[in-house]
């Protein structure tokens, strides 16, 4: 029998000829990290659109540069030789790299498969390497109910509940740029005497279940800003449409179970707030994903579109996010209306495989990230806290806060967002 593991400078040569015999070469690629049914339904689709499908496979390496240390969960060559073991995969070939793009460059391939839910070709790097020498790109649905994301959360969570005893590592990221379209170089913005930033990332170092803090930003004057007052910055790419997807690329260069999104816009932060939802995700290994919500009980805020909404079920569970005013209020005493706090707790794991997601219809008609989760099948469990955050949308905003800041500062007293209840303002605790 012919070995379907092959190298690619080989490959190059036996797929050449087979073009010239007039057969057309479909190329697919993953992880496969773990095979199931669903890999197999997908593999024997993709090869029945041509004569030969050749499955690229990510390296060890490159699946920890993907999804971090701890994956794969099964070696490079065990998984090279049980595609091997599928009818439909006629040739196997390993690369390094982040992504397929070098490898299809080599091979050329007729026919380039990609699964998955994508709208728009845009949103495959490979796409354009592939249009670039005339071949055609076929994107297959993901098949319903099997999804690898899945499984390997299901793996950590079984993980977690035999190690439950160990220590969890919870990390704190504050993603930052200075691009902002509405308040132009807000973190570097002044409140009483210090940097908006160092007020958002003082007041998380102030969350006792944070074993660090740390901002991901693409821009140096917000590097050497956090850095110059004794904090810690990761640098990130400027091309991510969103905070998370930059989380994202920055959760990948740390150890960390679990990663705290918080917003950079927030100096009002109540680190008991992150502590909550950091306890919940600590104390269910099963949720891959959490976040904060509060009484809403403002009538001009019922309707504005810029305070987004949050229903859950009885366990506590997000049911929808909206921006318009959810429940509707037919018997206003049923159900009360509860505000959607943006700070986000995930598994690190989970993380880096949602930024790799697709948008999704719901995501994409009310601009809201987290309906993305939803619409996969993901659970969001949702913690309630009578912290309603103050953020710095707009120079009116900002001017509130310094008024507010620059107050507690004069008295020696913290004031939360509400402006009742208050604090002493604790010493730094930039080092602990």
């Amino acid at each position: 029998m012919k070995t379907k593991i092959v190298r690619r400078s080989v490959l190059k040569g036996i797929l050449g000829q087979l073009q010239q015999d007039g057969k057309k070469i479909v190329f697919t690629n993953g992880c496969f990290d773990i095979l199931h049914i669903g890999h197999l339904r997908y593999l024997e689709e993709a090869r029945a659109l041509g004569d030969v499908l050749v499955v690229g496979l990510n390296t060890d390496d490159s699946v920890r540069q993907l999804d971090g240390p701890e994956r794969p969960f099964v070696p490079e060559l065990e998984r090279a030789e049980m595609l091997s073991g599928f009818e439909c995969v006629d040739y196997i070939a390993l690369f390094n790299e982040p992504t397929a793009g070098k490898l299809i460059q080599e091979l050329r391939p007729d026919i380039y498969v990609k699964g998955g839910d994508y709208t728009s070709l845009d949103q495959i790097p490979e796409a354009r390497i592939v249009a670039e020498y005339g071949g055609e790109v076929i994107v297959l649905p993901e098949v319903q109910g099997k999804s690898t994301t899945k499984l390997a959360s299901q793996v950590r969570s079984l993980t977690a509940v035999e190690h439950r005893s160990e220590k969890v590592t919870c990390i704190g990221m504050i993603p930052a740029r200075l691009a902002a379209t509405r308040l132009p170089n807000k973190p570097l913005l002044d409140i009483a005497g210090k940097p908006m930033i160092q007020w958002v990332y003082e007041r998380a170092k102030g969350a006792s279940l944070l074993d660090d803090v740390i901002v991901a930003t693409p821009d140096e004057e917000i590097r050497e800003c956090v850095e110059s007052f004794g904090g810690k910055a990761i640098m990130t790419s400027p091309d991510h449409p969103s905070g998370t997807d930059r989380l994202a690329e920055a959760a990948r260069l740390v150890e960390a179970d679990i990663i705290a999104n918080i917003q950079g816009d927030e100096p009002l932060l109540d680190p008991s707030a992150v502590d909550a939802l950091l306890r919940m995700m600590i104390e269910s290994p099963d949720v891959p994903m959490g976040s904060l919500m509060c009484p809403l009980s403002e009538e001009d805020e019922m309707d504005d579109p810029a305070v987004v909404k949050v229903v859950t079920d009885e366990q506590g569970f997000a049911l929808y996010f909206s921006r318009s005013r959810i429940p509707y209020p037919r018997d206003s005493e049923a159900a009360q209306t509860r505000k959607h706090i943006g700070i986000y707790a995930y598994r690190r794991d989970f993380l880096i495989a949602f930024s790799r997601l697709a948008p999704t219809p719901l995501e994409t008609a009310e601009s809201l990230e987290q309906l993305r989760a939803l619409e996969r099948g993901y659970r969001i469990r949702m913690v309630e806290s009578c912290f309603s955050p103050t953020s710095v949308d707009t120079a009116e905003d900002l001017e509130r806060v310094r008024q507010i800041l620059g107050e507690g500062m004069a008295n020696g007293r913290w004031l939360m967002a509400d402006g009742k209840q208050q604090r002493p303002i604790p010493p730094s605790t930039i080092n602990h």
